[in-house]
């Protein structure tokens, strides 16, 4: 066998790379007694390394990795995985006799819930999930009453915590309540105010899972009354981190009541105190890229409010500039992205467009392609609402550049339907400069045709999409005059439903017409084609190409 146990154990995550790579290797065997006796002979192999582990004192590590082992051939042999989860689950049990006597009653805790989850996940039995959860839970408590008596402040409200959700997994309320309510009054004793606010909501959610909506929207208030007093004080300080904090913990748990007017105020208030700390260090050029965080965080509060747009756009403008300080061109990006979004949506069209091309701009910086386009599309169609006069040949050249290199990344990774589609979309935009060179276009549109057509030969589309791509390629062939090639190329097609009899019709019309030299325009298909040619935006865009490249003879 491959695997050899010699004086010193494999590396854990080696050792199972090993396992799975032999799986692939024995499921590619025909022979199946061979591929049998191989899989049986694999198993063997794996139980001897287990047990050698376990007989090394290493009881906990031999039972994750005879669970992992049987996560790895549970498709293979349901059977053979339960005999090693049974495994892990013994190895486990024996480790725990060993913590019992070491007195380590975390790591009791911890294997308890790991044999819990494994009752759940692999076997789905809730009840002894369950009863191994509270075996768990006893532990913790343990654990909990023996640190009560050391100044264990932060680690103390942890276990009280973590004992209250698994009261709440097994939907034991009344318990998770109380443990909840042990963290509420610990962290209150011990300053501990960052761990608070989810306790008091989880406190509100049990009391709702209760049936008890005025018990739980008072537990809310009270947190509100709380952290209102702390924020008086923190006020008076002028402590602006302290002051973000318990506003973004104000606001959040007037989130929950549902009163937007406080929650719109309280976002406002933490927006206010992320500027006051930008404005501190606004001078030292080290932390502009902490006054970009705290730009960004404004900003993202003034969105929550959907009043302040202005001063949102504002703040993720301003974040961008720093960011753009210190060449992080990924954040500086987003930001101009999300600044430009708001102006947008301002109807500040002029703004807008600006921030969509510098965000495009800063994309291409680092060579994030999709992103690049989808900015300067952004441009565009700002441009085109807003009525504007806009660089069309700068707009439309990157766009070509980035959707091309978009395509070459598709073509190296054979994914030619993409490259196709790429390629398609960037003769929309090329054919519209004003220096746009014939034979530059020609070389566009037959390249089009080759990667549709490549595309719908590989034949892993589905069949309407196989059916655009032989129309595409062969109204692509017509286009640069390969009249005969496209009927050729559209006579390949070996469905024969109502939708490949159009497809074949409109490119035969299309071919007689180019035979008499006459222009091809939609309105002169019958209804039934028309219909079809405006289902497909690629294919209305080609016939309409026929009409602005007239590359047969002027429309009498």
């Amino acid at each position: 066998m491959i695997f050899i146990i010699n004086e010193e154990f494999v590396e854990y995550s080696s050792y199972l790379l090993n396992i799975r790579d032999k799986l692939v290797e024995i499921s590619k065997i025909s022979d199946i007694t061979q591929r049998h006796n191989q899989f049986n002979e694999m198993i063997v192999s794996v139980r001897e390394y287990i047990q050698e582990m376990a007989d090394a004192g290493n009881q906990l590590e031999a039972g994750e990795l005879a669970y992992s082992i049987g996560t790895l051939i549970e498709k293979q042999d349901k059977s053979f995985a339960n005999t090693f989860y049974e495994k892990a689950i013994k190895l486990w049990a024996e480790q725990i006799k060993e913590y019992n006597t070491q007195g380590k009653l975390h790591e009791i805790s911890e294997l308890y819930l790991r044999i819990a989850e494994l009752y759940n996940e692999q076997y789905k039995e809730p009840e002894l999930e369950r009863e191994y959860i509270r075996k768990s839970i006893k532990f913790l408590i343990q654990e909990a009453d023996l640190l009560e008596g050391f100044n264990e402040g932060r680690k103390l409200a942890q276990i009280y915590q973590n004992i209250a959700e698994l009261y709440l997994k097994i939907s034991d309320i009344e318990n998770a309540i109380i443990y909840y309510t042990k963290v509420i009054k610990f962290a209150k004793e011990n300053h501990l105010f960052d761990i608070l606010p989810y306790s008091y909501r989880q406190v509100s959610y049990c009391y709702k899972k209760l049936n008890n909506p005025h018990r739980a929207k008072e537990i809310l208030v009270k947190a509100i009354d709380f952290f209102l007093k702390f924020y008086q004080i923190l006020k008076k300080k002028n402590d602006h981190p302290s002051l973000a904090q318990v506003c973004q913990i104000l606001k959040n748990l007037y989130r929950t009541l549902r009163e937007w007017k406080m929650f719109n105020y309280y976002s406002k208030k933490e927006a206010g105190a992320y500027i006051d700390l930008a404005e501190d260090i606004k001078g030292r050029q080290e932390d502009y890229h902490r006054i970009a965080r705290y730009y960004r965080g404004a900003a993202l509060c003034y969105k929550d409010t959907n009043e302040s747009y202005i001063d949102s756009a504002s703040c993720f403008l301003l974040a961008g500039n720093y960011c753009e300080q210190f060449e992080d061109y990924n954040q500086t990006a987003i930001n101009y992205f999300d600044s430009a979004l708001i102006f947008r949506k301002l109807k500040n069209y002029d703004l807008a467009y600006k921030l969509f091309m510098k965000a495009g701009d800063n994309y291409a910086k680092i060579q994030a392609h999709n992103s690049s386009c989808e900015s300067y599309l952004y441009a565009y169609e700002a441009a085109l609402e807003g009525n504007l006069e806009f660089n069309r040949f700068g707009l439309f050249n990157q766009l070509v550049r980035e959707l091309h290199i978009m395509a070459k990344e598709g073509l190296k990774n054979k994914q030619f339907y993409k490259a196709a589609t790429l390629i398609l979309e960037s003769i929309k935009f090329y054919e519209q400069l004003d220096n746009a060179q014939d034979f530059l276009l020609k070389e566009m549109i037959k390249n089009t045709y080759k990667y549709y057509y490549r595309a719908a030969n590989l034949k892993e589309l589905s069949s309407s999409h196989i059916l655009d791509s032989y129309a595409i390629a062969s109204l692509s062939l017509i286009l640069i005059g390969k009249l005969e090639k496209a009927r050729e190329i559209i006579n390949e097609i070996e469905l024969n439903d109502y939708k490949v009899k159009i497809i074949k019709e409109m490119i035969d019309i299309i071919i007689g017409k180019a035979n008499e030299r006459e222009c091809v325009v939609q309105e002169c298909f019958p209804e039934h084609i028309q219909e079809l040619i405006e289902e497909s935006v690629d294919i209305s865009y080609l016939i309409s190409l026929f009409e602005k490249l007239k590359p047969f003879e002027s429309c009498k």
